[in-house]
C-alpha cells in the first residue's frame, strides 16, 4: 500500500521512527481491530489508535464516555473508521473478555491495572494475577502500545503489563 501525500504529513513522526517507518504506517492503516467494552481505559486506547491511523471497527455499538463522549472515530482521524467488509486483524477489550474473543492474529485485553497481548496460536492466560488500580490513561496508552507492536510484527508471544509496586512490569 502507498500512502498518500496527506497520510505522510499526518502520520510523519511515526514514520519517522525506525521500529514504524513507512511499510509499518501502512501496516497500521490496513489492519482493523475489532473493540468491544466499555472503559476508560479502552477510550484511551481506541483514542490513540485511531489518532495512528489504525481502523477501528466495533464489536457492538458502545456509547463511549468522558472524553470520547459525542466524538466519532473519524474525529480522530479518516483513515480510523473500518470498512465493513475488511477483515480483523486482532481484538482489544475487556480482560474477563479475552478467551471467548474473536479468532483473530492477536488479542490485547485491558484491565484497571494489567494489559495482556496474546497471538492467536497462544492460549489466553487463566491467571492473570494481582490487579492493582492504575490510572485509566496509562493503561489505555500502553494497551494501544501492545497492539501496535503485534501489527508491526514486533511481538510474538504473550505480553503481560502489570502496575506492581509502584512500577509499570512487562513479563
Amino acid at each position: 500500500m502507498a500512502l498518500r501525500e496527506d497520510q505522510i504529513q499526518r502520520y510523519s513522526r511515526q514514520i519517522l521512527l525506525r521500529e514504524v517507518g513507512g511499510r509499518g504506517q501502512a501496516r497500521l492503516l490496513e489492519a482493523v481491530i475489532v473493540v468491544e467494552g466499555q472503559s476508560d481505559a479502552l477510550d484511551v486506547a481506541v483514542a490513540y489508535l485511531a489518532a495512528s491511523g489504525t481502523p477501528l471497527r466495533e464489536a457492538r455499538p458502545t456509547a463511549r464516555a468522558g472524553f470520547l463522549e459525542g466524538a466519532t472515530l473519524g474525529d480522530f482521524s479518516v483513515d480510523a473508521v473500518a470498512r465493513p467488509e475488511a477483515p480483523a486483524r486482532g481484538w482489544l477489550g475487556p480482560l474477563t473478555q479475552g478467551p471467548g474473543a474473536p479468532t483473530t492474529c492477536f488479542r490485547v485485553g485491558v484491565a484497571s491495572g494489567l494489559v495482556v497481548g496474546v497471538p492467536a496460536h497462544a492460549p489466553w492466560p487463566t491467571e492473570a494475577g494481582a490487579v492493582v488500580e492504575a490510572e485509566p490513561v496509562t493503561v489505555g496508552a500502553l494497551a494501544a502500545l501492545v497492539v501496535q507492536r503485534f501489527v508491526l510484527g514486533l511481538e510474538a508471544g504473550l505480553v503481560t503489563v502489570r502496575a506492581a509496586d509502584g512500577q509499570w512490569q512487562r513479563s
